[in-house]
């Protein structure tokens, strides 16, 4: 395992956080989160691509996804995906 990725992991894994709302007014107590990347983190957006990118890889490989009525639609990786999707699935559905 590289140091990288050894740095990573440890990042992720002891990662814990606080919500902070109101002006920074009211802040939370500290609590673990297990799962996500950090939101506006330098990296975020390159480990979520590299962990959707697996997993569309995976779906695609073994030929699951969901349906749209009886339209097979593979998956999705994006909310604008989805709903682009059902705006598409409505044309069809209403033509």
């Amino acid at each position: 395992m590289s140091d990288v990725t050894r740095f990573l992991l440890h990042m992720y894994i002891n990662q814990v956080v606080r919500i902070k709302w109101d002006y920074y007014i009211h802040v939370s107590s500290t609590f673990r989160v297990s799962n996500g990347v950090k939101k506006g983190g330098v990296l975020s957006p390159v480990l979520f691509n590299k962990y959707m990118d697996e997993l569309l890889g995976r779906l695609k490989r073994y030929d699951l996804g969901c349906y749209i009525g009886h339209v097979f639609a593979r998956a999705f990786g994006y909310a604008d995906d989805i709903s682009k999707a059902f705006e598409y699935a409505d044309l069809q559905v209403n033509a």
